[in-house]
């Protein structure tokens, strides 16, 4: 009888312990399917922040190279100015040499 005791508590602890095992496994297939689906949201998330930091990026550039077009064209103007202002400046100074030749005053005046 005490052996028999023995017996059926060992069928009930390898039950037990058969059980667990069970558990265990079935955890560890909950944990692995976790994390393979919190991977995956989280590809989903970089993917997404990816996408708008590319278009932002985009954004920028194209703003960056319209204030570059901007700013080269206004310098670009007042270069022609300068450019107009200089060779006036120089038919001036020509003209004003010139002048210095004249020795007779009428031709001066002409």
């Amino acid at each position: 009888e005490t052996l028999q005791r023995i017996v059926s508590t060992l069928v009930n602890k390898n039950d037990e312990i058969h059980n667990f095992i069970d558990m265990l496994n079935h955890t560890i297939s909950n944990v692995q399917v976790n994390s393979s689906n919190a991977i995956s949201e989280l590809d989903e998330e970089f993917d997404g922040l990816y996408s708008v930091l590319h278009e932002m990026k985009g954004s920028m550039a194209s703003t960056i190279q319209q204030e570059e077009a901007r700013k080269i064209q206004a310098l670009q103007d007042q270069l022609s100015q300068c450019s107009r202002a200089l060779e006036s400046s120089e038919e001036l100074l020509e003209l004003a040499v010139q002048s210095l030749d004249i020795k007779n005053p009428v031709e001066l005046l002409e």
